[in-house]
């Protein structure tokens, strides 16, 4: 991730009100110790609101803080207590002179941060030490839940958190546990050379480990049990996190779900090779590190300069708002194809006659999203030299079968919601509903046609309509499929890949190669262009049929029980399947079976992330948009190139509709 320099961290306190100067340059010391020492916490603050940036850098500056006081090699019991009692006098009071306090006494007034999270943090950092393990299991937890979890709970207002929610508290203190059993087993080489087990005795002994050898980093069978139950314990805790995220709006959702999968990447790292964390720290790839930090902020469509440190690479330095910055990238809707597009969209529905078919096509197709697929077609014509504006006709028409799909689609799953509305069978019944896709269907050729009067070649147009039945006969060919595959958890990944190539990734090549055939781009062009369309489409799939485990119906815009009550095997189902151990396979095939299927979904969730189908998910959807982007280095380097590669980066934001890709599936 690029620098947060500090001029734009001025702009975030000029949005969050702070004019005194030197609350000013208080805050500006705690963002700098902030980011060279709580990565946690500065990560968490890259996607905050501006306004709110100051104070997470603040409360990770004081956990830095705290955890210096009681560092046994350079402090004293009675040091931290009495420069721990200023600090909650200060609180108390609202004021602070101290050079990093200042900053978070402000923020606790200003956010109405939970001062009993800070106190439970000051106790038990405190009471850390000078000790060098823990007996019980118990007393391991309870320290890890507030040493981690308070500080957590601290910024949680930040986040969006709800105040006064015991579940909630609860599930961030659970999470918080997690962490620090994660930095556990990665510090552990480091803490037993200075004499300090961050492994209960309770386990060791249950593993029939010796301290001893733990201390010496002899790595027994007993010490590697005891190590990998640990890790076992660790991973259970952090996919508490869905539960804390759950509670949070999208921004919130954003930190902890990059919290989660960070320390994922760090536990999988020690997991590798148990042995090697007794003797150094484990460090994960930098092309990991890289990875996580790309996707995190793409996700939540935020830029993505060029990483020059580890620490950026990670993900772990705040980023700015993405500013509009031509159309390169920013807010797809204000790109000149999105708005060429649209408005011969509205054109369209308001130059027809009324009735009920058009109010239904109407009401499916206004108000209109992010319109990718015509997107790719105006743009596809723009990449290859040609005149965009002789093809936005057929541009509309993808998006009129793209519609009319959609449509069908909620008529065979019976779904009520389309795009967090009522879907047109369900508001206007099954009949009318498919006759007003078929009548949709018929407007897409019209579309192809009125390119002559732009002055497309016939010939060109002849083709364009035996490229448009033939993926038109994909796509039911792929509809057709995913029907038989109802009720298969056995159908196997490949099966399932080739039904979404079908029913979703055909279209997108088709799309964004139209407009470049249309006004006749070379052939090798247009077979880049319809290459990077079909990765681009089995991507986008992908992170669709990730929206059920990872979103809300607000967010996601339908049912997230959708696929269960309809009972389609979606790629993270299958991926359990192919790689569950058989205890977790017989528990699928349970909550498969389970009639209440709204009380089988946390469940499920929890499945999907203990056996990483989630990530194993969300890596195969980056390798084809990595295929994505492969194929659109044969176009010439233009804007229009620069803004296909802006869509590979973001398949499917977050946001909700009408400006949402993740809810037009």
């Amino acid at each position: 991730m690029g620098r947060w320099e500090l001029s734009k961290f001025d702009e975030c306190l000029d949005l969050a009100g702070v004019t005194d100067g030197r609350l000013r340059k208080s805050y500006r010391s705690c963002f700098k110790l902030a980011l060279k020492t709580d990565w946690t916490m500065a990560m968490a603050g890259a996607f905050l609101p501006p306004q709110h940036r100051p104070a997470m850098a603040a409360v990770g500056a004081v956990v830095r803080w705290v955890d210096d006081l009681a560092d046994h090699r350079a402090g004293s019991a009675t040091r931290f207590s009495h420069e721990t009692r200023a600090l909650l006098a200060e609180v108390g009071s609202g004021y602070s002179v101290h050079p990093v306090r200042a900053a978070i006494v402000h923020s606790v007034s200003v956010f109405a941060l939970p001062v009993a999270a800070l106190e439970a943090f000051i106790e038990a950092t405190g009471a850390d030490i000078g000790r060098s393990g823990f007996a019980t299991e118990a007393q391991l937890s309870q320290f890890a839940r507030h040493v981690v979890g308070s500080p957590i709970l601290l910024g949680a207002p930040l986040l969006g958190g709800p105040t006064g929610d015991a579940v909630f508290e609860q599930a961030v203190l659970s999470f918080g546990e997690g962490l620090d059993r994660v930095d556990n087993l990665r510090d552990l080489a480091e803490d037993l050379r200075r004499g300090w087990v961050g492994i209960s005795q309770e386990t060791l002994d249950s593993c029939g480990a010796q301290r001893a050898d733990l201390l010496k980093g002899h790595a027994t069978p007993a010490v590697l049990r005891a190590l990998h139950r640990e890790a076992q314990r660790a991973e259970a805790l952090l996919a508490v996190a869905d539960v804390v995220a759950g509670a949070l709006p999208a921004y919130g959702q954003a930190a902890i779900d990059t919290m989660q999968s960070l320390y994922r990447l760090h536990l999988q790292t020690v997991t590798d090779d148990l042995p090697a964390a007794l003797r150094r720290r484990p460090r994960p790839r930098a092309s990991s590190l890289k990875h996580l930090a790309v996707s995190s902020l793409q996700a939540m469509g935020m830029s993505v300069p060029h990483a020059r440190t580890e620490a950026e690479a990670a993900g772990l330095l705040p980023a700015p708002d993405i500013r509009e910055r031509g159309e390169a990238g920013g807010d797809v809707a204000r790109w000149a194809s999105h708005r060429a597009v649209s408005a011969e969209l509205q054109r369209c529905s308001e130059g027809e006659q009324g009735g009920i078919l058009t109010a239904i096509q109407n009401h499916a197709l206004l108000p209109a999203g992010k319109l990718l697929r015509p997107v790719l077609t105006m743009e596809g014509a723009g990449a290859v030299g040609g005149n965009s504006e002789l093809v936005v006709s057929a541009a509309v028409s993808t998006e009129l079968v793209h519609v009319a799909s959609l449509i069908q689609d909620d008529i065979i799953d019976g779904d009520h919601q389309r795009r967090g509305r009522d879907s047109a069978p369900a508001r206007f019944g099954t009949d009318l509903a498919l006759l007003a896709a078929n009548g949709l269907v018929m407007k897409a050729l019209q579309g192809l046609s009125r390119c002559r009067e732009k002055g497309v070649s016939a010939e060109r147009i002849c083709q364009a309509f035996t490229e448009a039945s033939q993926s038109g006969e994909d796509l039911t060919r792929g509809a057709a499929l995913e029907l038989s595959l109802t009720d298969n958890l056995d159908c196997g990944v490949d099966t399932y890949l080739e039904m979404i190539r079908l029913k979703t990734a055909v279209l997108f090549a088709y799309a964004s190669r139209l407009g470049a055939f249309l006004v006749e781009g070379s052939n090798d062009h247009v077979h880049a262009l319809n290459a990077y369309g079909l990765a681009l489409g089995m991507a986008f799939q992908i992170q669709d049929d990730l929206l059920p485990y990872t979103s809300t119906i607000t967010t996601a815009g339908k049912d997230p029980a959708s696929d269960l009550k309809n009972r389609r095997p979606t790629l993270p189902l299958l991926l359990v399947r192919a790689h569950a151990t058989p205890a977790q396979q017989k528990e699928l095939d349970d909550l498969w079976n389970e009639s209440d299927h709204e009380h089988a979904l946390p469940a499920l969730h929890r499945l999907l992330h203990t056996t990483h189908a989630i990530d194993r998910a969300r890596d195969l959807a980056v390798t084809y948009i990595d295929q994505a982007h492969t194929h659109l280095a044969r176009l010439p380097d233009t804007p229009y190139r620069t803004r296909l590669r802006h869509l590979a980066h973001h398949p499917t934001p977050t946001t909700h509709p009408p400006l949402s890709l993740a809810s037009q599936r």
